[in-house]
């Protein structure tokens, strides 16, 4: 016996070396990794066939869009705060940051929805909060 090994390893060892694991069915058949475990029986088969055909379901649809929404809010703000560090002009800094703050609001209640919508056991998404994003711009 090996320092290492559990009574598991000894055991499966042991049953190896019998040849218990011999001629069992399925032996030398490729697993089938297309079942998930975690998604209810009724649920793989609505979702074998949303596959088979090319349809995605509703919320992967909508996290690509809210995802790109996201995105291109995050760039204008990106942009926004690089011309206001090279600039200094306060008037367009609060300006932009006005506009990213109403459609931070309206992101949010789409995020939200979006969250209640989520199968469980999937991470949400979390809200968009301009002080800390541009704490981070800045490196604070």
């Amino acid at each position: 016996m090996k320092q290492w090994e559990t009574g598991v390893d000894i055991a499966i060892r042991k049953a190896m070396e019998a040849g218990e694991f011999n001629n069992l069915p399925g032996e030398g058949q490729p697993l089938d990794l297309n079942i998930n475990p975690h998604v209810p029986a009724d649920m793989q088969l609505a979702n074998k066939i949303m596959k088979e055909n090319g349809i995605a379901p509703d919320w992967i649809v909508q996290s690509k869009t809210l995802t790109a929404k996201l995105d291109s809010w995050q760039s204008r703000l990106t942009a926004a705060h690089k011309a206001y560090s090279k600039t200094n002009n306060v008037v367009a800094w609060l300006t932009a940051k006005e506009k990213l703050t109403e459609d931070a609001e309206k992101l949010n209640k789409e995020v939200v929805v979006f969250n209640l919508k989520l199968p469980p056991g999937l991470a949400h998404r979390p809200l968009l909060n301009l002080r800390i994003a541009i704490e981070r711009l800045s490196g604070k």
